[in-house]
């Protein structure tokens, strides 16, 4: 069977709301909303039809938490996908990964999450090709999320995708005890790895795991390097990402009044010239909504301003 192939695809990602995680973050995680439901549909639904246009059916599995944070941002995403059009088509099973399956219980996995689970990939199927082999198109994927869809995603996906692997397997025609058993081995080692890999991207420390007494000393000491990593490098780097995705690292509020005030290209400027600007529009702009020549105007002198405000503060710098 060297020719034949055989897929099949999980999907993880972010609660698709407009949130944050402010301030210091030890122990328990902090939350906030940017926006309101309503604000939030139009973008929840563009990502919903871009996941279906690209992977066909999809099926949210949620284990988000109940208690602080998690159950704010929790129960807003519930919310918006039962108020939304896709409520219909895209079931969403929710999965209290910390109350029951604390501490590595993965056998909550198998008598509470599995029956939920099954009926959906069996649903779906899984992608099979080769000369010898009827082949077979996977139809959807499960779209799962923690908070950071980091070691509560690794877990459950790993856990999906074992089983899933017995059916991959069997369409190949390789059933024998002894080649079932090299290849589940060699996925657990792969997955590992593979799960080790993205935490390190994320966090800057290897995955949790959550067994033994060792394993728990471990999580200990990668827990604080994450909350080290999280406080003071992450902002640096969310700052880069920004930069780069949408050139400016201006604070919400100050990049919104820029954007309803000037053009693209003014808001390259330095976020103290942009601040200072926002902060003296009166002086010059005259607002009249009604009339597209004098939204022109101000946008003009608002440039000319700019351009002005701009030169006195390099003056400034330089007599300094």
């Amino acid at each position: 069977m060297d020719d034949g192939v055989s897929s099949f695809v999980q999907i993880r990602g972010s609660v698709p709301l407009f949130w944050e995680q402010p301030g210091l973050q030890v122990g328990s995680h902090h939350l906030r909303l940017h926006r309101g439901l309503e604000a939030n549909a139009p973008a929840f639904d563009r990502h919903m039809v871009l996941l279906k246009e690209q992977y066909g059916q999809q099926v949210v599995v949620n284990l988000l938490g109940s208690r602080g944070g998690e159950e704010v941002l929790n129960r807003a995403f519930k919310k918006l996908l039962w108020a939304s059009c896709h409520a219909g088509d895209t079931p969403m099973i929710n999965f209290d990964f910390h109350q029951f399956a604390k501490g590595g219980k993965l056998e909550k996995l198998e008598t509470l999450l599995r029956p939920q689970l099954k009926l959906h990939w069996e649903d779906f199927d899984v992608f099979t090709k080769g000369e010898n082999v009827s082949p077979r198109f996977q139809k959807g994927t499960l779209r799962m999320n923690c908070l950071d869809c980091l070691d509560r995603t690794n877990t459950v996906q790993s856990f999906i995708a074992l089983e899933v692997l017995h059916l991959q397997l069997e369409t190949l025609g390789l059933s024998s005890k002894p080649i079932v058993d090299r290849f589940v081995e060699s996925f657990k080692a792969m997955w590992s790895l593979n799960g080790h890999s993205l935490s390190k991207v994320f966090t800057g420390s290897r995955a949790l795991e959550g067994k033994a007494k060792v394993g728990k000393l471990k999580d200990g000491a990668r827990s604080m390097s994450r909350t080290i990593q999280s406080n003071f490098f992450d902002g640096v780097k969310q700052e880069a990402i920004k930069l780069l995705l949408v050139g400016d690292v201006y604070g919400e509020e100050v990049a919104d009044k820029g954007g309803m005030l000037l053009d693209s290209t003014a808001l390259l400027v330095t976020p103290r010239i942009l601040k200072a600007m926002t902060e003296r529009q009166s002086e010059f702009t005259n607002f009249k909504f009604h009339s597209f020549s004098c939204h022109f105007s101000c946008r003009l002198f608002f440039a000319l301003a700019l351009k002005l405000l701009s030169l006195a503060y390099c003056f400034k710098d330089m007599s300094l």
